[in-house]
């Protein structure tokens, strides 16, 4: 996410080193880490993530068509290989009914894959879009533009959406919120390093190719591009950061339908309601004073530079379903300038990413159908309760919390419910229609539906059994509003579970990214949702002053991090993972303990300790290596420390981990007394 001394003095090296005994030596159960992965050059307690990882890292470069590469991809890669077997046996079936996931899946794929007929078909499939962007020469026809870009779910300055109420989970409500950037973060625009100038410099370069490939005459490109860049580098100058994103009580303003309005008048948001049927009382807006500020903003804007930002969205949009000179260049700027990819994914890479956005769940059933082993829910489903017992364990021993609040911690996580591998019941899509031969309208008609589909909800009563995620993806989430986690079956393989490895390992895999997404809902913000799931603060004052003086010092620890020269994490950001992330991994840890007889056991296996195999099994979940541009973006749009942190960050604040290691005062892996943070 520090360079002191040298890890261990030269006898404790030794110690923290594995017994190396040739395999006919090793007894009993299977470790589940591949000890040529090791840097046994480093010291575990100098630099842990460089131990577990450096050969790997070695042996392992990230491939052309990545910007990022870890074992964490390496098991996303088997699973899309496993998915596109599904994909292309399925897509080879002729007489699938009509309206089945099946046909749904089976034909959006085959006309993805028909890379001829998208190249015919050109923009025709969105000319009336182009037609009557073009066409605006008002502000006011921009405003009604924006009616139909919300239909069809492409970007502009503001965006509307149903999602649960924060502080009502029995009810949706519609959310208002800020929008409109090309560029990933509102950063991007306001920076003024050289790097950044180059960015911003090749993001305006990029926005002219594509208009000129649109259509628009070179010079015409060019001028169109600047005043696009100059509009949202307004729209960048007022929003909310991301770090303030993060606050719940920041971003929860409720207002009344004429209120909203009354907000933005000039926007036209009455009509921009009533067409698009959206029908409220009230709803949540997340920053006012951008809506404020955008309502000047437009008033005050060049009709001529609106109906170029239009036209820029929607190729925008759609520019990864169009012929190969719109996709070629589309990944010059965002896969090699903003990621640092040199070769574009394969096609049936990009088409499954388009699917898993929008008919994931239906690809996830196939996926269900043909490779979860039910085995793995009934283990994982232990685990879970494992993880809870070793919660519950330590908030009753917390010496920083009060009996009151701890009395209503315990409610809560008593009250966390689980899903593990795939949903009890599955979307149908009903009103769908998917064909074998147009790939751009497949991706338009899903978009209609999936904004109808997310509107409706507005009439209708909370879905408990909702999943937000693909039974199929590899990776896992806390829901605050159900108090739930959930576990897709895409992330039960290894290196997170390993049906054939030992439990200690498991526990810190599979274990610790269950405690992680435990622990999320007592960090900085899942803390301040109550067990029924609603923002409601249910804690005592002198409590809540106690942990916020905690999580203030590891957010400075995570900002001290530097992974590239001259760029840091930033440690507001990423303090919600941060919690979760050593959370998570002291609760696999003592998890892993309680189930053992006495807490002790005297095996080794490949020379470590259970206590050694539990950090080994984290580590081994975060072996990566990423681009200098992959890191930098990393930091400024996303809330996860970089791989490096994600090992080091947690285990520096763990007496276990020095324990378990033999580290020792002045060892780079050793917070001192008065900079350890323990939380839970």
């Amino acid at each position: 996410m520090k360079k002191i001394l040298l890890g261990c003095s030269a006898i404790l090296v030794f110690a923290c080193q594995p017994n190396q005994e040739t395999p006919e030596e090793v007894k009993g159960p299977k470790l589940g880490f591949d000890l040529a992965d090791l840097d046994t050059t480093v010291s575990p307690c100098e630099d842990f993530f460089q131990y577990t990882s450096g050969n790997w890292i070695k042996n392992n470069p990230i491939p052309e068509t990545e910007a990022r590469w870890g074992s964490f991809n390496e098991l996303i890669e088997n699973n899309n290989l496993q998915v596109r077997n599904l994909l292309d046996s399925v897509s080879k079936i002729d007489s699938l009914p009509v309206g089945t996931y099946q046909q749904m899946v089976a034909d959006f794929y085959r006309s993805g894959m028909d890379s001829t007929k998208v190249g015919e078909i050109g923009l025709s499939g969105m000319g009336l879009l182009l037609e009557r962007a073009d066409q605006i020469e008002t502000v006011d026809m921009f405003l009604r533009m924006m009616i139909e870009f919300k239909r069809f779910g492409i970007r502009h300055p503001w965006s509307t959406f149903v999602s649960v109420d924060d502080k009502n989970s029995n009810a949706y409500i519609l959310q208002l919120s800020q929008s409109g950037l090309g560029l990933p973060d509102k950063d991007y625009y306001l920076k003024t390093d050289s790097i950044s100038k180059d960015i911003q410099a090749k993001y305006v370069e990029h926005v002219g190719k594509m208009l000129e490939l649109s259509g628009y005459q070179a010079e015409e490109a060019v001028t169109a591009a600047e005043a696009i860049y100059a509009f949202e580098k307004k729209l960048a100058e007022v929003s909310m950061s991301r770090v303030d994103r993060r606050s719940p009580e920041k971003t929860y303003n409720k207002r009344s339908f004429q209120q909203i309005v009354d907000l933005a008048p000039s926007l036209r948001l009455k009509e921009y309601m009533g067409i698009n049927k959206i029908e409220f009382d009230s709803a949540i807006v997340g920053q006012p004073e951008y809506m404020k500020a955008l309502n000047d903003i437009v008033q005050k804007e060049e009709a001529t530079a609106l109906r170029h930002y239009a036209h820029w969205n929607i190729i925008d949009e759609y520019a990864a379903y169009l012929a190969p000179e719109f996709v070629n260049q589309n990944f010059e700027f965002y896969g090699k300038t903003l990621s640092g990819s040199k070769r574009i994914k394969p096609r049936w890479k990009r088409v499954l990413s388009t699917i898993n956005g929008g008919l994931g769940e239906a690809l996830g059933h196939l996926y269900v159908d043909r490779y979860f082993p039910e085995s793995s829910k009934e283990k994982i489903e232990n685990m879970v309760e494992d993880l809870r017992s070793a919660y519950k364990k330590r908030i009753m021993q917390l010496d920083w919390m009060g009996e009151e609040t701890k009395e209503k911690a315990l409610e809560k996580l008593a009250g966390f419910t689980y899903k593990i591998g795939y949903p009890n019941t599955w979307d149908d899509f009903e009103g769908l229609e998917i064909s074998g031969d147009d790939y751009l309208s497949n991706v338009m008609k899903l978009n209609l539906y999936l904004v109808k589909d997310n509107l409706k909800k507005l009439k209708e009563e909370v879905d408990k059994d909702e999943w937000f995620m693909p039974a199929h993806i590899v990776n896992a989430y806390y829901n605050p509003s159900y108090n739930e986690v959930v576990f897709p079956a895409g992330i039960l393989q290894p290196p997170f579970y390993n049906a054939e490895a030992e439990d200690a390992l498991n526990y810190g895999g599979i274990g610790g990214v269950i405690g992680h997404e435990f622990t999320h809902g007592f960090d900085d913000e899942g803390s301040k949702y109550n067990v029924e799931g609603n923002l409601n603060d249910w804690w005592t004052a002198d409590d809540r002053t106690r942990f916020d003086e905690k999580t203030q010092r590891l957010a400075a620890q995570y900002s001290a991090y530097e992974p590239i020269l001259g760029t840091m994490v930033n440690g507001k950001l990423t303090l919600g993972e941060n919690i979760a992330d050593l959370g998570g991994l002291t609760l696999g840890y003592y998890a892993y303990k309680e189930s053992l007889a006495n807490g002790t056991e005297e095996v080794e296996i490949d020379g470590f300790s259970w206590q050694q195999r539990i950090f080994l099994g984290w580590a081994q979940v975060w072996q990566t290596n990423q681009t200098d541009e992959y890191l930098r973006n990393q930091v400024t749009t996303d809330p996860h420390s970089p791989a490096k942190y994600r090992v080091n960050g947690p285990m520096s604040n763990m007496t276990e981990f020095r324990e378990a290691w033999g580290c020792g005062e002045g060892d780079a892996m050793v917070n001192t007394d008065t900079a350890q943070v323990v939380i839970w």
